[in-house]
Protein backbone atom coordinates (compact mmCIF):
# COMPACT_ATOMS: atom_id res chain seq x y z
CA UNK A 1 0.00 0.00 0.00
CA UNK A 2 2.72 2.44 1.02
CA UNK A 3 4.77 1.79 -2.12
CA UNK A 4 1.79 2.63 -4.33
CA UNK A 5 1.17 5.92 -2.54
CA UNK A 6 4.86 6.81 -2.50
CA UNK A 7 5.21 6.09 -6.22
CA UNK A 8 2.30 8.44 -6.94
CA UNK A 9 3.85 11.10 -4.72
CA UNK A 10 7.36 10.94 -6.22
CA UNK A 11 7.50 14.28 -8.10
CA UNK A 12 10.41 16.72 -8.38
CA UNK A 13 10.71 18.68 -5.14
CA UNK A 14 13.11 21.33 -6.38
CA UNK A 15 10.37 23.56 -7.84
CA UNK A 16 8.75 24.04 -4.46
CA UNK A 17 12.06 24.39 -2.67
CA UNK A 18 13.01 27.32 -4.90
CA UNK A 19 9.57 28.90 -4.44
CA UNK A 20 10.05 28.85 -0.67
CA UNK A 21 13.00 31.23 -0.87
CA UNK A 22 10.77 34.31 -1.03
CA UNK A 23 11.89 36.93 1.52
CA UNK A 24 9.30 38.30 3.99
CA UNK A 25 7.65 41.62 3.13
CA UNK A 26 8.91 44.69 4.97
CA UNK A 27 5.64 46.59 5.42
CA UNK A 28 4.19 44.45 8.26
CA UNK A 29 3.80 46.06 11.67
CA UNK A 30 1.44 44.45 14.15
CA UNK A 31 1.01 44.09 17.89
CA UNK A 32 1.93 40.45 18.57
CA UNK A 33 -0.78 39.84 21.17
CA UNK A 34 -3.50 41.43 19.07
CA UNK A 35 -2.36 39.53 16.00
CA UNK A 36 -2.44 36.20 17.86
CA UNK A 37 -5.92 37.02 19.16
CA UNK A 38 -7.12 37.62 15.58
CA UNK A 39 -5.63 34.30 14.46
CA UNK A 40 -7.42 32.44 17.26
CA UNK A 41 -10.74 33.83 15.99
CA UNK A 42 -10.22 32.34 12.52
CA UNK A 43 -12.03 29.02 12.86
CA UNK A 44 -13.38 28.61 9.31
CA UNK A 45 -10.85 28.78 6.48
CA UNK A 46 -9.64 27.23 3.24
CA UNK A 47 -6.09 26.91 1.99
CA UNK A 48 -4.80 26.07 -1.47
CA UNK A 49 -1.14 25.62 -2.26
CA UNK A 50 1.71 23.20 -2.70
CA UNK A 51 3.35 20.91 -0.20
CA UNK A 52 6.72 19.18 -0.29
CA UNK A 53 7.72 16.39 2.07
CA UNK A 54 11.29 15.23 2.53
CA UNK A 55 12.02 12.24 4.74
CA UNK A 56 15.09 10.19 5.47
CA UNK A 57 14.43 7.88 2.52
CA UNK A 58 11.83 9.60 0.34
CA UNK A 59 10.59 12.92 -0.99
CA UNK A 60 7.52 14.12 -2.86
CA UNK A 61 5.55 17.22 -3.69
CA UNK A 62 1.83 17.71 -4.31
CA UNK A 63 -0.97 20.23 -4.53
CA UNK A 64 -2.74 20.62 -1.20
CA UNK A 65 -6.30 21.72 -0.41
CA UNK A 66 -7.29 22.11 3.23
CA UNK A 67 -10.67 23.19 4.61
CA UNK A 68 -11.11 23.78 8.35
CA UNK A 69 -14.47 24.32 10.08
CA UNK A 70 -13.97 24.55 13.84
CA UNK A 71 -12.46 21.16 14.80
CA UNK A 72 -13.47 19.44 11.55
CA UNK A 73 -11.16 19.33 8.56
CA UNK A 74 -10.96 18.01 5.00
CA UNK A 75 -7.56 17.59 3.36
CA UNK A 76 -6.74 16.44 -0.15
CA UNK A 77 -3.41 15.91 -1.88
CA UNK A 78 -3.20 15.77 -5.66
CA UNK A 79 -0.42 15.36 -8.18
CA UNK A 80 0.51 18.27 -10.43
CA UNK A 81 -1.65 16.59 -13.09
CA UNK A 82 -4.70 16.69 -10.82
CA UNK A 83 -4.71 12.99 -9.89
CA UNK A 84 -5.87 12.46 -6.32
CA UNK A 85 -3.26 10.91 -4.04
CA UNK A 86 -5.26 10.83 -0.84
CA UNK A 87 -8.03 12.56 1.02
CA UNK A 88 -8.36 12.81 4.77
CA UNK A 89 -11.15 14.15 6.90
CA UNK A 90 -12.07 14.09 10.54
CA UNK A 91 -12.36 15.90 13.85
CA UNK A 92 -11.15 15.40 17.43
CA UNK A 93 -13.05 12.12 17.73
CA UNK A 94 -12.15 10.25 14.54
CA UNK A 95 -10.32 10.40 11.21
CA UNK A 96 -10.85 8.81 7.82
CA UNK A 97 -8.27 8.45 5.05
CA UNK A 98 -8.98 7.41 1.46
CA UNK A 99 -6.22 6.29 -0.92
CA UNK A 100 -6.07 3.89 -3.86
CA UNK A 101 -9.82 3.28 -3.57
CA UNK A 102 -9.35 2.01 -0.03
CA UNK A 103 -10.81 3.57 3.12
CA UNK A 104 -9.10 3.60 6.52
CA UNK A 105 -10.36 4.85 9.87
CA UNK A 106 -8.88 5.55 13.28
CA UNK A 107 -9.68 7.53 16.41
CA UNK A 108 -6.28 9.28 16.14
CA UNK A 109 -5.45 11.17 12.93
CA UNK A 110 -1.69 11.13 13.54
CA UNK A 111 -1.70 7.37 14.12
CA UNK A 112 -3.84 6.84 11.03
CA UNK A 113 -1.55 8.72 8.68
CA UNK A 114 1.47 6.99 10.21
CA UNK A 115 -0.16 3.57 9.81
CA UNK A 116 -0.91 4.13 6.12
CA UNK A 117 1.99 6.29 4.93
CA UNK A 118 4.70 5.99 7.56
CA UNK A 119 4.83 9.77 8.12
CA UNK A 120 5.10 10.88 11.75
CA UNK A 121 3.07 14.10 11.73
CA UNK A 122 1.10 15.64 14.65
CA UNK A 123 -2.02 16.29 12.57
CA UNK A 124 -3.98 17.94 15.41
CA UNK A 125 -1.41 20.75 15.62
CA UNK A 126 -1.43 21.60 11.91
CA UNK A 127 -4.40 24.03 11.95
CA UNK A 128 -2.50 26.19 14.45
CA UNK A 129 0.91 25.85 12.80
CA UNK A 130 -0.38 26.70 9.34
CA UNK A 131 -1.91 29.97 10.58
CA UNK A 132 1.20 30.93 12.54
CA UNK A 133 -0.77 30.70 15.77
CA UNK A 134 1.09 29.86 18.99
CA UNK A 135 -0.30 27.90 21.90
CA UNK A 136 0.26 29.11 25.50
CA UNK A 137 3.05 26.57 26.17
CA UNK A 138 4.91 27.11 22.86
CA UNK A 139 8.27 28.82 22.62
CA UNK A 140 8.09 31.67 20.12
CA UNK A 141 10.51 33.97 18.34
CA UNK A 142 8.80 37.06 16.97
CA UNK A 143 10.09 39.14 14.08
CA UNK A 144 10.47 42.89 14.59
CA UNK A 145 7.25 43.28 12.61
CA UNK A 146 5.31 41.44 15.33
CA UNK A 147 4.50 38.23 13.44
CA UNK A 148 5.97 34.87 14.40
CA UNK A 149 9.30 34.04 12.78
CA UNK A 150 9.95 30.71 14.49
CA UNK A 151 7.82 28.46 16.66
CA UNK A 152 8.94 25.58 18.88
CA UNK A 153 5.74 23.78 19.85
CA UNK A 154 5.40 22.09 23.23
CA UNK A 155 2.95 19.18 23.36
CA UNK A 156 2.98 15.40 23.84
CA UNK A 157 3.50 14.71 20.12
CA UNK A 158 5.48 17.84 19.18
CA UNK A 159 8.99 16.83 20.26
CA UNK A 160 11.67 17.92 17.80
CA UNK A 161 9.50 20.10 15.57
CA UNK A 162 10.56 23.61 14.55
CA UNK A 163 8.25 25.77 12.41
CA UNK A 164 9.59 28.76 10.48
CA UNK A 165 7.53 31.41 8.70
CA UNK A 166 8.16 33.80 5.82
CA UNK A 167 6.24 35.73 3.21
CA UNK A 168 3.19 36.92 5.17
CA UNK A 169 0.30 38.44 3.23
CA UNK A 170 -2.70 40.36 4.48
CA UNK A 171 -6.04 38.57 4.13
CA UNK A 172 -9.08 40.57 5.27
CA UNK A 173 -6.97 42.68 7.66
CA UNK A 174 -5.12 39.69 9.14
CA UNK A 175 -1.53 38.77 8.23
CA UNK A 176 -1.25 35.07 7.33
CA UNK A 177 1.88 33.12 6.35
CA UNK A 178 2.33 32.02 2.75
CA UNK A 179 5.61 30.19 3.28
CA UNK A 180 5.81 27.64 6.10
CA UNK A 181 8.69 25.30 6.85
CA UNK A 182 8.24 22.47 9.35
CA UNK A 183 11.39 20.63 10.31
CA UNK A 184 12.11 17.72 12.62
CA UNK A 185 15.79 16.79 12.48
CA UNK A 186 15.34 13.89 14.93
CA UNK A 187 12.88 12.21 12.55
CA UNK A 188 14.69 13.41 9.43
CA UNK A 189 11.46 15.01 8.21
CA UNK A 190 10.92 18.36 6.50
CA UNK A 191 7.62 19.73 5.23
CA UNK A 192 7.40 22.86 3.11
CA UNK A 193 4.05 24.51 2.42
CA UNK A 194 3.73 27.29 -0.13
CA UNK A 195 0.25 28.84 0.05
CA UNK A 196 -1.36 30.12 -3.14
CA UNK A 197 -4.64 31.24 -1.58
CA UNK A 198 -6.10 31.73 1.89
CA UNK A 199 -9.88 32.07 2.18
CA UNK A 200 -11.50 33.10 5.44
CA UNK A 201 -15.17 32.22 5.95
Amino acid sequence: MRSTIHFALLILITILLSACATPPPTNIQVNSQEHQAKLSQIQHWKLKGRMAFKGSDEKFSANVNWQQVDDSYHLSLNTMLGINILTMQGDKESAELNADDEQYQDTDASHLIWRITGWQIPVSQFPFWIKGQAQPTDKVIYAQSGVIEQLIPVCDSCAGWLISYQDYHQVDNVWLPYNIKLNNSALGNQILIRVNQWTKQ
